[in-house]
């Protein structure tokens, strides 16, 4: 199975006020996963993930601003979940689905949770945070320079480099994020920077999984026992050594933790447990 489509959302006349490209392939009819990427890229990052798991039912969307779907505006995390729970319910296998989400996609995940909670079975979110960003006072001024550098080739290429992109994987990043609306960067990140886990998911009880490599920042790290302390069913877990993109640095690891916990198995041993919500782990 390999479709390739633009889900509409339609106003009542039968219009189209929204489109989002959605790559479908794996195995019809067995529990779906949706796949949510990271700012600055689209659907191609999960490469290895869909193919390692072709045999579920693999939803790899790419979110407003983003891909094949640049022409659409990014409005926010809330609207961005409601996007994801229509196409859960339309395409989804009984109309429910796992989440795998990374940085952005994460947030979008941790917002499924909080407004969407019936459509989901199984989460995986890694690279967010859990409260505001400190320092950001100083938001605008490296966001007015990231929008300068990022129109530099030397720039992207170094970006695409330090995540351990293969060669056609770094040529899709510069490609996405030279087609990029820097308002959609701007809006992104200025969200990002606001947002604190919602009160709402201590009694959201859908088994979730938080992770992230241990090089990434401390307030990323921390996130991980802070929010897996919160929530009443979820665990939290570090990849050793490894950095933000870690599902692309060691996509063999990623894949057997994503596999273990949306079939209820042990997960693997390589990955460091983390305690309460001081995110130490053991």
């Amino acid at each position: 199975m390999n479709l390739c489509y633009h889900w509409a959302r339609q106003d009542p006349e039968g219009g189209i006020t929204l489109s989002l490209h959605v790559n479908e392939t794996g195995t019809p009819a067995t529990p779906s996963i949706v796949f949510l990427h990271g700012v600055g890229t689209s659907g191609w990052m999960w490469a290895r993930q869909v193919a390692a798991l072709a045999d579920f039912h693999c939803l790899n969307v790419d979110l407003p601003g983003h891909g094949r779907s640049n022409r659409e505006t990014w409005v926010s995390l809330a609207d961005t979940a409601a996007q994801i729970a229509e196409i859960i319910q339309e395409r989804a296998t009984s109309r429910r689905a796992h989440i795998v989400g990374l940085s952005l996609g994460g947030y979008v995940a941790l917002a499924l949770l909080d407004r969407h909670a019936d459509v989901l079975d199984r989460v995986v979110i890694s690279g967010v945070t859990a409260a505001p960003w400190p320092n950001r006072a100083l938001l605008n001024p490296q966001l007015g320079l990231m929008s300068v550098l990022l129109k530099r080739g030397w720039f992207v290429n170094m970006q695409a480099k330090s995540l351990h992109l293969s060669p056609d994987m770094q040529a899709a990043f510069i490609e996405n994020l030279r087609a990029m609306s820097m308002q959609v960067y701007r809006q992104v990140f200025r969200e990002g920077a606001r947002f604190h886990v919602p009160p709402s998911l201590r009694t959201v009880d859908t088994p979730t999984l938080v992770t992230a490599g241990s090089r990434e920042s401390n307030i990323i790290t921390q996130a991980v026992g802070a929010i897996a302390h919160m929530m009443p069913n979820a665990q939290g877990r570090l990849a050793p050594g490894l950095g933000h993109g870690w599902n692309v640095e060691a996509p063999d690891l990623f894949n057997a933790m994503v596999r273990a916990w949306i079939t209820g198995r042990p997960l693997p041993g390589q990955l460091q447990a983390v305690n309460g919500g001081d995110g130490t782990s053991r």
